[in-house]
């Protein structure tokens, strides 16, 4: 059994009590009422038919307008009066399933959606099968709900051209590759076929092979892995001499590539493979460092705004990590907001509120919005925390 994510999980499911007993939360969460002027924004991974109809079905149901990124700015400006009921949908990273699942409902409800996208890992095929493929007897549904799993994880530029044209979403920055980095020689793991595929290459830190870096399956198996920070953090990247992976790659190779991890000592055998060795490399320097993360930003910004035609002025940190640097960056390279998880006294961003700091709330937390047949807080939490300890058991 995965201890550790089962002990993860278990760390997790204790923030919501703590956050509650902090008042991290505004009101409505705990069954009071949504304050004047509070439009929360919601932000969501990927959709699953049943949870993500119910969730639409309590808004549609309850008169809440879904806004656009250019409405929500309005409000946040407080350039016009907010509608008495309102949210913000947004989804971090651009997975399949804003294609296959929630395009077809968010379509059905007439309701509007912001994707942060991460524009260098975004693949390019055609269109693939959806929701409504499913229900028309075209598409097999298995098939079409497992594409995250076993099949391209990200949406495709041709599906996000085809959304972006739609009406129903907007599309901006959730920076160039949403990276990790090296920040120390001290070893942490390796590169594993299970690391990268899907969104587990995210986790994974980018590898420098020459003058260009290494992301999800262009990695060798085997690669060490060291201590990592998101790359938007304020932390310096660690660049490990190459010669360092050679040994473990070559290991790897010759004891049957991804073969080699059904065994149940690998990781036992690769760290035999470093032992007694020194982690040799150097930090980068703060001149590195900008370059770096000015490039994420802006490069981000460029390919976003050359495949949907609208401007890419809008900023989700990955990991809701953001150092000094990429906050200065960020306005430099022309982002106009920020949106975050929670942020430190501010439950809900109101009108006249930081744009670069906005203030989102977990999906779970929708249906707690007051209405008829809103849920209970006892009802997500149970949800919630046996979602997570599903995840965790797998």
């Amino acid at each position: 059994m995965p201890l550790r994510r089962i002990g993860r999980s278990a760390r997790e499911a204790w923030e919501v009590p703590r956050d509650l007993l902090l008042r991290r939360y505004p009101a409505f969460v705990t069954g009071g009422p949504l304050a004047a002027g509070e439009i929360p924004v919601f932000v969501f991974h990927g959709a699953e038919p049943e949870t993500f109809s119910r969730q639409l079905a309590h808004l549609a149901r309850n008169r809440y307008e879904t806004l656009s990124v250019d409405e929500y700015l309005e409000l946040l400006f407080a350039r016009r009066k907010p509608p008495e009921r309102a949210v913000l949908l947004t989804f971090d990273d651009g997975r399949a399933s804003v294609w296959t699942v929630a395009a077809p409902l968010l379509k059905r409800h007439g309701m509007r959606a912001l994707v942060f996208l991460v524009p260098g890992r975004v693949p390019s095929h055609a269109p693939g099968p959806t929701l409504e493929d499913v229900e028309a007897g075209r598409a097999p549904r298995d098939a079409v709900l497992a594409r995250e799993r076993s099949g391209p994880a990200l949406m495709s530029w041709e599906e996000i051209e085809v959304l972006a044209r739609s009406g129903h979403f907007d599309f901006q920055s959730h920076t160039l590759l949403h990276a990790r980095v090296h920040t120390a020689p001290v070893l942490a793991g390796f590169v594993t076929p299970a690391s990268r595929l899907g969104y587990a290459a995210f986790d994974q830190p980018l590898v420098r092979d020459g003058e260009r870096d290494l992301v999800g399956g262009e990695v060798p198996l085997g690669t060490p892995l060291l201590r990592s920070a998101p790359r938007t953090s304020d932390e310096l990247r660690f660049f490990e001499d190459e010669p360092l992976r050679r040994a473990c790659v070559a290991a790897v190779a010759e004891a049957g590539g991804e073969g080699f991890f059904l065994r149940s000592d690998w990781q036992a055998r690769l760290r035999s493979v470093l032992r007694g060795v020194q982690i040799r490399g150097r930090a980068e320097t703060k001149h590195e460092q900008a370059a770096a993360i000015r490039h994420e930003l802006a490069e981000a910004r460029r390919l976003i705004e050359a495949r949907v035609g609208r401007p890419a002025v809008h900023l989700c940190y990955p990991w809701h990590t953001a150092g000094a640097t990429a906050r200065r960056l960020a306005a430099e390279v022309g982002y106009m907001t920020a949106f975050c998880g929670k942020v430190a006294g501010v439950p809900v961003t109101l009108p006249g509120g930081d744009p670069r700091s906005i203030a989102r709330l977990g999906e779970d937390y929708l249906e707690l919005l007051p209405g008829e047949g809103r849920a209970t807080l006892a009802e997500v939490l149970r949800r919630k925390w046996s979602r997570r300890f599903a995840r965790a058991r797998a």
